[in-house]
């Protein structure tokens, strides 16, 4: 009894609760607005139109719920729902004048349907019901053909159209999925970005799906985000560092208004690449950078940037400077900046995708609390890696 009493339970589990998604809060409101603003305006819609006719159709409320649940999922994209609705049609209207028994008609119209939609990569799981609806109708004249015909296009059209201005310009979620371009290699080379040239990649996942033999409802591309995410979280919870952690404290900064002589002595004495810029009340306004110093020169051949820089830094007395002559005048304001709780993961990610040599970590004030190199990235996962392997 009680090893029947376990396989129950364990089918029960099975049936209820395995294979749930987890969604957040925000997320369920997000779609259920969605849905909601879908229906009403595809409604209305259809009942402004002058054809007396024309009203929403049941499959519809399947087609929002993916629309507004699963936007990024390809059951979703413009053209598995306007194929499978042609193929749903088409399908439900020969079934209808071939097939005299209904319920044989039905099987065969919901079968060949999914075998066009597999067949021609359009599956959207209401073309099932749509043909479904047009089966158990019966058969059709000529104008009641292309009363049905014109009344699936208008729902289709509107649908997709209010799914579009909802989901982009409502809830903020870009439709249709686009995948995101390949980032530009900030070196100009062949080479693959950082990130790019290890893990999971598209030819693995190609393999996977081939090897699983099962219909996957979900983009590579947002599969390969999901799987960087993850690894991502495991890596963090592994290393468990924050920037308070790892950061160098005694941070070497100049003031907005100070001469430029000045700041590129300090980097030249300290031997170091950047220097945080502070205003009045040493809140960050900016990063001054040898690259910084680069930019203002014309001539950037060897004799040529020795000329310009040593101009720069070197004024005769008593003349009118032609260049810049304060940190703020040439600085970069724009700065990536991290917190002291920040993760680590976090920062690594920042330096690779912007190609950054250091990140400010702030206070609420921003103030300057310390600086991220990437050598104190490398020293604190050394360490970590080392302590682990001990």
């Amino acid at each position: 009894m009680s090893l029947l009493t376990a396989r129950f339970s364990g089918l029960a589990r099975a049936w209820v609760a395995n294979g749930l998604p987890s969604m957040s809060a925000a997320e369920q409101w997000r779609s259920s607005l969605g849905a909601l603003l879908g229906i009403v305006l595809c409604g209305f819609s259809l009942l402004a139109m002058p054809l007396h006719s024309h009203w929403l159709i049941a499959p519809v409320g399947a087609s929002v719920v993916i629309l507004f649940v699963q936007p990024h999922s390809p059951v979703a994209q413009p053209r598995s729902v306007i194929s499978s609705y042609f193929f749903a049609t088409l399908v439900g209207l020969l079934c209808t004048h071939l097939v005299s028994n209904t319920v044989l008609a039905a099987a065969v119209g919901v079968a060949a349907t999914v075998w066009l939609m597999i067949k021609f990569n359009c599956v959207h799981p209401a073309g099932g019901a749509l043909v479904l609806l047009m089966v158990l109708g019966g058969p059709l004249d000529l104008a009641q053909t292309f009363q049905t015909v014109s009344l699936v296009a208008f729902n289709v059209f509107l649908m997709l159209l209010f799914a579009w201005l909802v989901n982009t310009w409502v809830l903020g979620r870009p439709y249709p999925y686009r995948a995101s371009p390949d980032k530009v290699q900030s070196h100009h080379t062949r080479d693959l970005a950082p990130m790019q040239r290890s893990g999971l990649d598209h030819t693995d996942l190609a393999s996977a799906v081939v090897a699983l033999n099962t219909f996957v409802d979900i983009h590579e591309d947002e599969l390969v985000s999901l799987y960087k995410l993850a690894v991502e979280h495991a890596f963090e919870r592994h290393i468990g560092l924050t920037c308070g952690d790892v950061m160098s404290r005694d941070v070497i900064t100049v003031k907005a208004n100070s001469d430029i002589e000045q700041a590129w002595n300090r980097l030249r004495h300290h031997k170091i690449k950047a220097l945080p810029v502070l205003d009045h009340a040493d809140s960050l306004v900016g990063i001054l950078s040898v690259a910084d110093f680069l930019r203002q020169m014309d001539d950037t051949s060897a004799a040529g940037l020795a000329g310009h820089l040593q101009g720069m830094l070197q004024r005769m007395p008593g003349a009118k400077p032609k260049r810049a002559i304060h940190v703020d005048q040439i600085m970069s304001t724009v700065v990536s900046s991290a917190r002291l709780g920040t993760p680590i993961t976090e920062v690594i990610g920042m330096m690779i995708e912007k190609n950054l040599p250091h990140i400010p970590v702030l206070d609420d004030d921003r103030r300057v609390l310390g600086i991220v190199t990437q050598t104190d990235t490398l020293a604190a996962l050394y360490k970590r890696v080392a302590l682990a392997s001990a």
